[in-house]
């Protein structure tokens, strides 16, 4: 396990305006154009899960991911995937926010500042593919927990050798999505040798978005079982690492994180 603690900088904020918001991660030239809808929209943006904004030091560029909070004891926990806190160049990213619910601009729970990314060492040494998962503490607002504000998720392992249908949601930005909303898939998940799979549209944006078992969609919550790390070239298949006894240590270990 490993991680990086970022400075307290007030100026994390206000580096992310609504027009870097809005452009982070998308391909020179602008916003790629939606031709057709691919997946499901949610008409009301769950709260556990947001969108992600960071600058990759390595690149120079702003990016998105996706990520879902973690009901944990200091209810100040994001699950995500580890590319979305380590870049492949060997830095660990910057100016780390999340935004719950984010839709179309709209920041209904506020902004949150990121204290701390946890990832596990086999994936910032070795990218690992199972091993692409983070986690990351996030400072209190007005003196409230992240979780305290929007609510969490449950975490669980041995689902890997398992097959049943799952919920995954995150924040796409390739065509066909505009990336500034929650998309969401509902299908079956099945082990892929020590990965999860399942058949997916969802595009890059997605990563670190949660695969949520029990997902109830009044309240916006389930059981984190995976997150999205990757697709294939033809966006029609996702896969997650397994949530095993690894996976739930890193959890705790990052929740214990000051």
């Amino acid at each position: 396990m490993t991680r990086d603690r970022l400075s307290p900088d007030a100026a994390v904020a206000a580096y992310w305006t609504a027009g870097r918001m809005r452009v982070a991660g998308r391909p020179p030239g602008g916003a790629p154009p939606v031709s057709r809808r691919a997946g499901a929209p949610l008409g009301i943006a769950g709260r556990t899960v947001g969108k992600v904004f960071f600058r990759d030091a390595a690149h120079g560029r702003d990016f998105s991911c996706s990520a879902a909070v973690v009901a944990g004891p200091s209810m100040s926990l994001l699950a995500t995937a580890g590319h979305c806190v380590y870049d492949a160049g060997g830095t660990w990213h910057q100016n780390w926010i999340f935004v719950p619910a984010y839709d179309r601009g709209r920041r209904p729970y506020g902004v949150w500042r990121a204290t701390w990314l946890a990832t596990f060492t086999g994936w910032t040494a070795r990218k690992e593919p199972d091993l692409d998962v983070a986690f990351v503490k996030v400072a209190a607002m007005d003196g409230r927990p992240l979780a305290g504000v929007v609510g969490g998720n449950g975490i669980r392992g041995g689902f890997s050798s398992r097959t049943r249908p799952v919920t995954v949601v995150g924040y796409p930005f390739l065509p066909p999505y505009p990336g500034d909303r929650q998309y969401q898939c509902r299908r079956v998940a099945e082990p892929a040798g020590h990965r999860l799979r399942m058949a997916c549209p969802l595009t890059t944006g997605a990563s670190g978005g949660p695969w949520l078992d029990g997902y109830d969609p009044a309240t916006g919550r389930g059981d984190l079982v995976g997150v999205t790390t990757n697709t294939d070239l033809a966006n029609t298949t996702l896969w997650s690492p397994p949530f095993d006894d690894g996976v739930l240590a890193l959890s705790r270990w990052a929740d214990r994180l000051p």
